[in-house]
């Protein structure tokens, strides 16, 4: 056997550093874009076969803030001349993240839909965003405190679901007439929110929003709402792009001033858990798991593989989920933690 019982260990720290270097390295490649960059900068790629953009304004002598900007249903953000671009920047410096949505097909009509609370996981697209979103703070040192979402329409769907599946995780979000069911508010909650919605939106009920709102108050959340008497969906939309103060509030709010009771998450195991390696088909935990605890695997197409309840150091795998790179999810009524590993049968 090439290699020896004790080169285990380091053969897997060093394929993990090399997944780590491909990931990063795919972004690199792709902007070319130098740490002192004396003029903003516009750079596109494509992950997963799903076109990506990032607005990058002249380097400064802080960390920058980033945005992450959902689109509509049949929007093409990828551009520089997009509104939330300039509108942010009159701000502040402030880099924007534009990943799409590729059109589905239905029996309705043919959409680019990042899904919502309706789901039972989250879609590709959506974690796809996520992972680059990721790996652009890895890359360019964005601020981790000030992480923050903007979603219109179907964009919006995405934001209640980021909200309710990351709780703690972005600063602050917008939501500008997306729809949602009436769950996961608690946390939502841990998340600053802004609501806008047009009274007579054909295509987002208002009482949804109404609905979500008020348990969102009800968990003890800072949420505002605003809605625009007898205006429909893009009317709606257009209202809140230049609805007065709202970037500001967004762009004030900060992870580290923000609802999240941060002595809580600091207790608590789920908000640090790593898993640090596979042996025997087990996968292992860096430490014991509270009770509840839920252990969901994914592959990189967001599939689910794989779910059950842990307390314990480690859970034994099922063979289809071992010799490949898995997404994984940690969660329990507080917290919930992703990250990706490769799984390795020894």
């Amino acid at each position: 056997m090439f290699f020896q019982a004790k080169n285990r260990k380091i053969f897997l720290f060093y394929l993990s550093f090399v997944v780590i270097l491909v990931n990063i390295g795919s972004v690199l490649a792709k902007s070319n874009i130098l740490s002192a960059a004396t003029e903003d900068t516009f750079i596109t790629w494509t992950y997963m076969e799903t076109p990506m953009g990032l607005y990058l304004p002249a380097k400064t002598d802080k960390q920058l803030p980033a945005v992450m900007f959902l689109h509509g249903c049949h929007n093409d953000p990828i551009s520089k001349d997009l509104w939330i671009i300039s509108a942010l920047n009159e701000i502040e410096p402030c880099a924007v993240f534009l990943p799409t949505a590729p059109e589905t097909q239905n029996t309705q009509y043919s959409c680019a839909d990042w899904g919502g609370t309706y789901d039972d996981t989250l879609r590709p697209q959506m974690i796809n965003a996520i992972h680059e979103l990721d790996s652009l703070i890895t890359v360019y040192g964005f601020d981790t405190n000030r992480q923050y979402l903007y979603g219109e329409s179907m964009g919006g769907e995405g934001v209640f679901r980021l909200l309710m599946d990351f709780p703690g995780r972005f600063a602050g979000a917008v939501d500008a007439a997306g729809y949602t069911l009436n769950k996961g508010a608690a946390n939502m909650a841990k998340t600053p929110l802004w609501i806008l919605i047009g009274e007579a939106d054909e295509m987002s009920p208002v009482d949804s929003s109404r609905a979500i709102y008020n348990s969102i108050l009800n968990a003890g959340g800072t949420v505002k709402y605003t809605e625009y008497p007898d205006l429909g969906h893009v009317a709606g939309i257009e209202n809140a792009r230049v609805e007065p103060g709202l970037l500001e509030w967004l762009l004030y709010q900060n992870r580290s001033t923000s609802v999240i009771n941060k002595a809580v998450l600091q207790t608590d195991p789920i908000a640090h858990f790593e898993p640090f390696g596979c042996k025997g088909g087990y996968l292992q935990f860096s430490s014991s798991l509270p009770a509840g605890s839920v252990v969901t695997l994914f592959d990189l197409n967001g599939q689910k593989l794989y779910a059950t309840n842990a307390s314990k150091n480690a859970i034994q795998l099922p063979i289809e989920t071992t010799n490949k790179i898995i997404l994984w999810k940690v969660s329990n009524s507080q917290n919930a933690v992703y990250g990706k590993t490769p799984i390795l049968q020894q």
